[in-house]
């Protein structure tokens, strides 16, 4: 639908461009008959690097042995710098992993510490000590002796330490560190000593990994590495640090007033930076989980050439990171399965990454549904540009940060056409609809409720009621069935079937289907047109929505089949109703047969027996069934033109003898208009039965007097009440000179 940008077709055309594949194969159920969900991803680092996908493993076994091969006694800080989600965890993972498989005498005592567990708490800096006290002699059995030196080292350093950083300015109450401070003095220099005796002898290298500061506090930052500062010059021992350098330049710049910099040039000796993510690496990760969100996607609904262009147009520059995978991924695992088969992937992927990634985007799009659902107006008639949309999209768009305003617009116009400098006319909603396209109206609040409305038809059970038609009466049977079920708006479901199978009527339903689908609509369909379903006199009836099914299937069909196909159907039919329908098109088309690039469906002589066919059966019919056909009014007319005026006036006369009878014929002929008053705001439902609509068909006259009769005594049913009033209403009208259909006959 929308043109490939020139990029992408020249990568593709020099094979430089993979397109992204999402396998979508596999349908998997519980027992309970529901969609299995894909398991969450925890946000956890990776652990092994035989699972590595972002070529963190080659690094993290450089950085490792760096560390093993280390000189100096002396004690080194190293920092792993790297935003939030580049894997810096992972890195830390691999590093001790690849610790671990050296020789014992090669190998160093690894003590990890997560400062983000013990956020909130009075001193962080003992909860660190603390760590040490309880890692170094269980891993070791040399440090064994540290254990009692290093309690009373963090008991006094732990209070010091704070002290030290509230009377240095360096943030922090003073009165909170003083209640740090033991009560019972200790000899700190006296016990970091002994500490550095019992290091030196053992000749073990130890390594301190500490992760996630970048998660503490502003506070908690500063303590932390103030302790870290107190410590460093410890023998043997390496402070491995991971963490966002920005988040602690800020965090230190606001504790202590001092230049975040150069506070870590004089604690960091040895910095890295995380070496950047491969973007194929990184996208491969991405649709290898997408494949698994996916697996329960019908067949036939991923568009691989519309998903390419979306991806790489918009979605792509809001992956940036392991860990937005992550998320985006969790998010999907909880919201694809409760509309999978309901709505288009590719566009369900583009809304929810707009929902993860650009929140304020969301929001916009899910408040404005007018803004981006449907096609563009048609302005090649004098139609003027509409400025203020314009101006709107323009609004939003200077809240997406300007690095990514081009793609998110690039994003919104390819899920949106709608919002396009050319846009796309009418004749494509259907189209969109076929592939459950977020663009599509009715469809759109789907992709923001994440469910399906009580009352909405789901793609599914369109395509069973499709694959039903090689068991004709099954197809029936199930199209009777939805005129049983009422949605929220109080129309029929069938109304709303009868819509979205024409969305397959073009190409998509097999022609050998066509005539079994023809003549069934021309055998029940009458049952399918209810009166509920009629909501005003621009809205469609549902015998117009089967007549448009079976003229646009019996277009597809060779012209000397389609008179056959039609013979077949009305001989066979019951649907007398929905066959006068489609005599009415015939005999419009064949009268404008003279006019410049006319159409017609049928010739003359095909529709002259057709005609013949069906007054026939007119008169065969039951009196009865004819007078409960919701279409009655329209059979009389056509059987009028069609056949003989006598013949028709005469029946009238007979089954009106009854005083039934003459009633259920009356309330077919009336109708609602809208109107009114002059001055007034409000509009009106006006009902109508003008006595002069059945002068063709029966003496007006003696209906009345018949009417004023059963009125009196009082033996009106109630479904006839409006039908009969209105009547006698007109009738007087009529006979005092007034004119029922005049303007403002019925202002009073």
């Amino acid at each position: 639908m929308k043109r490939k940008s020139q990029k992408l077709l020249d990568l593709e055309a020099n094979g430089k461009l993979k397109r992204p594949r999402i396998a979508v194969k596999w349908t998997y159920f519980n027992e309970q008959g529901y969609l299995t969900m894909t398991a969450l991803s925890a946000d956890r680092p990776s652990i092994d690097p035989e699972d590595d996908l972002f070529g963190h493993a080659p690094f993290a076994k450089n950085l490792a042995q760096s560390i093993s091969r280390y000189p100096s006694n002396d004690g080194l800080v190293l920092a792993l710098y790297g935003p939030w989600g580049s894997g810096k965890s992972t890195v830390l993972n691999y590093v001790q992993h690849y610790l671990d498989q050296q020789d014992e005498d090669k190998r160093p005592v690894v003590v990890t510490f997560n400062p983000w567990w013990f956020s909130g708490q009075e001193n962080l800096a003992r909860a660190f000590l603390g760590q040490l006290q309880a890692v170094l002699p269980e891993k070791y059995a040399g440090f064994k002796g540290l254990a009692g030196i290093l309690a009373d080292f963090s008991e006094g350093i732990g209070g010091l330490v704070e002290l030290a950083g509230a009377v240095a300015g360096v943030g922090g109450v003073v009165g909170h560190g003083l209640k740090l401070i033991a009560p019972k003095p200790k000899d700190v220099p006296a016990l970091k000593k002994m500490i550095s005796e019992v290091l030196l002898k053992e000749n073990k290298r130890v390594l301190v990994i500490i992760d996630d500061i970048d998660r503490l506090t502003p506070e908690e930052v500063r303590q932390l590495f103030t302790v870290i500062k107190a410590l460093a010059d410890f023998p043997h021992i390496i402070y491995l640090l991971a963490f966002d350098r920005e988040v602690a330049v800020k965090a230190i710049n606001q504790q202590t007033g001092l230049p975040g910099e150069r506070f870590l040039e004089k604690i960091i000796q040895v910095p890295f930076e995380m070496p950047p993510i491969d973007r194929v690496s990184l996208q491969s990760a991405l649709f290898k989980r997408l494949d698994e969100v996916l697996i329960a996607t019908p067949d036939g609904m991923l568009d691989h050439s519309y998903w390419t262009n979306v991806f790489y147009e918009g979605i792509n520059q809001l992956i940036k990171v392991p860990r937005d995978i992550v998320r985006f991924i969790n998010t999907l695992s909880v919201t694809y399965p409760t509309v999978v088969g309901e709505v288009n992937p590719v566009d369900f992927i583009a809304i929810e990454a707009l929902r993860v990634f650009l929140p304020g985007v969301y929001d916009v799009v899910r408040s404005n549904q007018d803004k981006f659902a449907g096609h563009k107006p048609d302005n090649r008639y004098g139609g003027s540009r509409d400025n203020t949309t314009q101006e709107f999209h323009a609004a939003w768009q200077k809240n997406v940060p300007e690095n990514l305003q081009a793609s998110t617009m690039a994003l919104i116009q390819r899920i949106f056409p709608k919002t396009e400098d050319t846009g796309y006319g009418g004749e494509w909603i259907a189209i969109w609809r076929k592939s459950q396209r977020v663009c599509v109206p009715d469809l759109f609040p789907i992709y923001f409720r994440l469910s399906i409305a009580d009352g909405e038809i789901r793609r599914s059970e369109i395509l069973d009621i499709l694959n039903s038609v090689i068991t004709p009466n099954l197809f029936g049977e199930k199209l009777c069935s939805a005129c049983l079920v009422k949605r929220p708006d109080g129309l029929s479901k069938v109304r709303a079937i009868l819509e979205r199978l024409m969305d397959y009527v073009e190409q998509d339903i097999p022609a050998e289907h066509i005539s079994i689908i023809c003549n069934e609509l021309l055998n029940i369909g009458d049952k399918l047109s209810l009166p509920s379903d009629n909501t005003g006199g621009f809205d469609l009836r549902n015998e117009q929505r089967v007549g448009r099914i079976i003229y646009h299937l019996l277009k597809r069909v060779e012209n000397f089949q389609r008179s056959e196909y039609f013979k077949n159907g009305f001989n066979q039919g019951h649907a007398i109703g929905v066959q006068s329908y489609m005599l009415g098109i015939f005999v419009e088309e064949i009268s404008k047969q003279s006019e410049i690039n006319s159409f017609s469906l049928l010739d003359i002589n095909s529709v002259d027996e057709l005609k013949s066919i069906w007054i026939e059966k007119i008169r065969s019919i039951d009196s009865s069934e004819l007078l409960s056909n919701s279409q009655f009014s329209r059979i009389l007319r056509l059987w009028q033109k069609f056949g003989s005026p006598d013949e028709v006036k005469v029946w009238c006369t007979n089954e009106v003898n009854s005083d039934e009878q003459l009633l259920i014929f009356l309330s077919h002929f009336l109708t609602q208009s809208r109107g009114q008053a002059f001055g007034a705001w409000a509009v009106h439902n006006q009902p109508r039965l003008n006595p002069k609509w059945l002068d063709e068909y029966l003496e007006i006259d003696t209906v009345a007097e018949r009417l004023q009769k059963i009125e009196s005594e009082g033996r009106v049913p109630e479904f006839a009440t409006v039908a009969v009033s209105q009547f006698l209403k007109e009738f007087t009208m009529l006979k005092d000179g007034r004119n029922p259909d005049g303007f403002g006959a019925f202002d009073d």
